[in-house]
């Protein structure tokens, strides 16, 4: 296997443990997206946390793209099968890979999550599309985060993303934003997703952007659940981690 064909990738071995997590970050963020999950999750499981943004040569990327790399790291790092966490974005990437690679899933759990982009999700992102050789991309990523995380008590969570996005550049910027409109015919092909794997949506109740359509469209998907953190945005996985933890320590304890 070529090496810059996988992703990087922060490794947790627990030798008291085989079944393996494997924690994708969103759009923007990187491994440190998981920070207030790491500790916690490493006492239960082995951790594999993807680095998506980071060290990929390859100048177009796609989702099969995405979802054959992921596969790829896999492979480099001897894990056969694995729980999915995914985030907001990263929900249908992980989505995405069910479909192609399910014999590799055990489960997918997704905060913030995503099932299809409504109608004014996908105006924004093309507005985003045609500005981003026309401004500072970080005026771009500023104003989505707002739009996605608009509270108070969103604040430390859109402080988080925005900082960290400082460190992905206008080129990685533009390569990941050109992908999201290729998830509008979501649905489809989530009619050939295995019926067996277990799917769980965590979000939280001011995920104003993306909880309707979760909640919406969750219920077509077969054994599908959503579980919905009060007065919590879109990164509950930060904002109120220690709820969001525990909601998926006991969902993957019943599988």
């Amino acid at each position: 296997m070529v090496e810059e064909r996988v992703f990087s990738a922060e490794v947790y071995e627990n030798d008291k443990h085989e079944d393996w997590l494997i924690l994708l970050h969103g759009f923007g963020g990187n491994a440190r997206t998981w920070n207030k999950q790491i500790d916690t999750f490493s006492w239960h499981y082995n951790l594999l946390v993807l680095e998506m943004h980071k060290d990929t040569t390859l100048e177009i990327l796609n989702l099969d793209t995405i979802c054959e790399l992921i596969h790829n790291t896999m492979l480099y790092h001897n894990v056969e099968k694995a729980h999915f966490i995914g985030f907001s974005f990263s929900s249908l990437i992980s989505l995405r890979f069910a479909v192609l690679y399910p014999n590799n899933v055990s489960s997918l759990i997704m905060g913030g999550g995503v099932v299809r982009l409504s109608l004014k999700t996908r105006f924004l992102i093309s507005v985003g599309i045609r500005l981003k050789h026309k401004v500072n991309y970080m005026f771009l990523y500023r104003f989505f985060a707002y739009v996605i995380m608009p509270k108070k008590n969103h604040r430390r969570s859109r402080t988080f993303f925005v900082n960290e996005a400082r460190k992905l550049g206008h080129k990685e910027f533009c390569k990941w934003l050109n992908i999201i409109p290729q998830t509008a015919n979501s649905l489809e092909w989530l009619n050939s997703l295995n019926k067996d794997i277990s799917i769980l949506f965590i979000s939280g109740s001011q995920d104003y952007l993306f909880l309707n359509d979760t909640l919406k469209h969750s219920k077509n998907i077969s054994n599908s659940y959503v579980e919905i953190i009060k007065g919590c945005g879109h990164v509950c996985s930060i904002e109120q981690s220690e709820k969001f933890n525990g909601i998926v320590i006991n969902h993957l304890s019943r599988i």
